[in-house]
C-alpha cells in the first residue's frame, strides 16, 4: 500500500486540494467517485529537466548579440555547449552563465526564456506527478477500485 501513501495524504488533507495543486476541493459530502473524478483532474505546474542539443540554444541566439561577444566569452560559451545536450533547467550554473553572457541583450535573452518556458512551468496532473496510474491497477486514471485498495472507502 505504500503507492497509495500520496493518494492518502492528499484525500485526507486539511488543504484541499493539496498546496500546489490546482483543482477542485474534496468535500466530505462527495461521493468517493466524485472524489476520484476531482483527484483525476487536479493539475500541478513545476519544472522539468530543460535538456537540449546545442544547436536548440544557438538558434535561440540573436547573431548580433552572438558577434558581439569577447573571444573570451565565445571561448566560454563554446566551452558550454561542447557536449551532446545542454541543462538549462532553473537553478543550474549553465543556465545562470549563458544568461550573464547575454546581459542585456533583450530579444536574445527573450528568445532564450521562450526556449525554457515550457519546462519551466511545465503543468501535468497530480495523477501523472504522483504516478499515478502507473503504480496502481486502473489504467486510464484513478478509479473508485483504487480508493477502495487505499482504504479510502
Amino acid at each position: 500500500m505504500a503507492y497509495y501513501d500520496a493518494l492518502i495524504a492528499a484525500w485526507n488533507g486539511t488543504t484541499q486540494p493539496p498546496t500546489g495543486v490546482t483543482g477542485s476541493p474534496l468535500l466530505s459530502t462527495d461521493t468517493t467517485a466524485q472524489k476520484v473524478n476531482k483527484v483525476n483532474r487536479w493539475v500541478v505546474t513545476s519544472p522539468i529537466p530543460a535538456l537540449f542539443v546545442p544547436h536548440k540554444i544557438l538558434n535561440a541566439i540573436v547573431d548580433v548579440d552572438l558577434a558581439a561577444l569577447t573571444p573570451d566569452q565565445v571561448g566560454q560559451f563554446s566551452l558550454l555547449l561542447s557536449g551532446s545536450e545542454a541543462d538549462l533547467s532553473p537553478g543550474t550554473p549553465l543556465r545562470s552563465t549563458i544568461q550573464g553572457l547575454f546581459a542585456g541583450k533583450t530579444q536574445t535573452i527573450q528568445q532564450l526564456r521562450d526556449l525554457v518556458s515550457p519546462y519551466d512551468n511545465a503543468t501535468m496532473t497530480w495523477c501523472q506527478q504522483n504516478s499515478y496510474p502507473f503504480n496502481s491497477i486502473s489504467t486510464g486514471g484513478l478509479t473508485v477500485e483504487d480508493a477502495k485498495n487505499a482504504g479510502l472507502t
